[in-house]
């Protein structure tokens, strides 16, 4: 936001985002795509422990040349390991934290040092967002060993979640989704009342209770559209009563992992179409403002690999999209480090993770592998904050050329926005 010399540097709101990607929407009032250079993408940056040398590079890129906008995001395991702090796994089980403390303990900890680095470089537009809060894979929920516990609270009714399936089936189907069969309904019925899933919700809703994200994913894989439709729409019910303002980027069909080699198909024709449907007609079902669906990325992708983004088929399901829902709704685009372009604008939001980790990384092995000698000497200048820093500083200049990528550098002091 635009600040004043007396003002007190606040992050954005879920509703200050949403405009933001209003004003970025790639679109022309007649559907018609604007041109490449007339588009812009916002950069989403995650942090991960220990969160200092990486959010500390984010707010110092988000403040240069007047300001370009950013979110500083943080996946559901970084804070499971943030809250964990240096212990293994052993020493958890038996410290008597919860995984739900772990992450409270975990978002807590992101968020303070996420203000201290507002108030230090006051950039003037900042959210913060939570990434892939996965819910649990559903073979092993329903084949799991041993004896079920009672679901943890707040958990429905049997009558509740088969009355959720049932609309969400007959809604998923109104947009070409295959009906499931009875048998299918009983299985994800058990898996709804199951307590891995609730474990996972909860714990979904108690990081936006401790962070006040302006966006938040939850991360619903490769599960069965209809299922996928009755989870989203519930996770977006929840989340909103905590955070009416709250973005919740919701997923249909999952980004690659590296490695996967599964191969991406490309849709044509009628295919396409059919695709772009079901996809609007989960974003209205569920009410999601954000969307992810797969366009040829993996995540984590290593250095000199790279993906071709099918343009193709984010042009035809944005558009669908924005006619059926009536709002723009910006694309998160995953697996950004492996991106060969960003398609500016066609993808609203790009995630990049893996690239920040190996430019900080490969800083502090050129600063160990240069000062070798000192440090193994125990020279106290060489072996203190300068090697941080000097990663830092290298993780700064990684994400200006990322945003530049986008579009948005310097951004905010060109638009009346705040």
């Amino acid at each position: 936001m635009a600040l004043n010399d007396n003002a007190s540097p606040q992050f954005a709101t879920g509703s200050e985002l949403t405009a933001l990607f209003a004003k970025m929407s790639p679109f022309n009032p007649d559907l018609s795509l604007k041109a490449e250079e007339d588009r812009q993408t916002i950069l989403a940056a995650n942090a991960n422990f220990p969160f200092e040398i990486q959010i500390g590079a984010y707010a110092a890129a988000a403040s240069s040349k007047g300001g370009s906008p950013i979110i500083v995001q943080f996946s559901g395991g970084a804070l499971t390991v943030a809250g964990r702090g240096l212990r293994s796994a052993g020493e958890l089980a038996s410290s008597g934290l919860s995984r739900h403390d772990v992450l409270r303990l975990g978002t807590r900890l992101a968020v303070n040092v996420a203000n201290t680095y507002l108030e230090m470089y006051r950039p003037p537009f900042v959210a913060l967002g939570l990434d892939h809060f996965a819910v649990p894979d559903l073979n092993k929920v329903l084949f799991a060993e041993g004896s079920r516990e009672q679901p943890v609270p707040p958990c429905p009714s049997s009558d509740e979640i088969r009355r959720s399936l049932k609309d969400a089936s007959s809604s998923a189907a109104a947009w070409g989704v295959p009906e499931p069969t009875a048998e299918d309904m009983a299985a994800w019925e058990t898996y709804l009342c199951s307590p891995q899933y609730r474990d996972a919700v909860e714990g979904f809703l108690i990081s936006i209770r401790e962070m006040k994200p302006a966006w938040a994913m939850i991360d619903t894989e490769e599960l069965p559209p209809v299922l996928n439709f009755a989870i989203t729409k519930e996770v977006c019910e929840l989340a909103k009563k905590e955070d009416p303002d709250i973005v919740i980027e919701a997923e249909y069909g999952a980004t690659g992992q590296a490695g996967d080699h599964t191969g991406y198909t490309k849709l044509r024709g009628d295919k396409l179409t059919a695709f772009a449907r079901e996809v609007a007609g989960f974003v209205k079902y569920t009410g999601a403002r954000g969307i992810s669906y797969p366009i040829g990325m993996e995540h984590a992708a290593p250095s000199g690999e790279k993906h071709d983004p099918d343009i193709l088929r984010l042009e035809v399901v944005q558009r669908e999209i924005l006619t059926t829902v009536g709002t723009y709704v910006p694309f998160a685009q995953h697996g950004g480090t492996g991106a060969s372009k960003v398609a500016k604008g066609l993808v609203g939001k790009n995630n990049v993770n893996t690239h920040f980790l190996v430019t900080g990384a490969r800083s502090l092995a050129t600063y160990v592998a240069t000062n070798g000698e000192g440090i193994a000497y125990g020279k106290k200048s060489v072996c203190g904050p300068s090697m941080y820093v000097s990663s830092g500083r290298a993780i700064v200049e990684a994400c200006t050329e990322k945003i530049k990528e986008c579009g948005t550098y310097g951004y905010l002091s060109e638009i009346p926005f705040r």
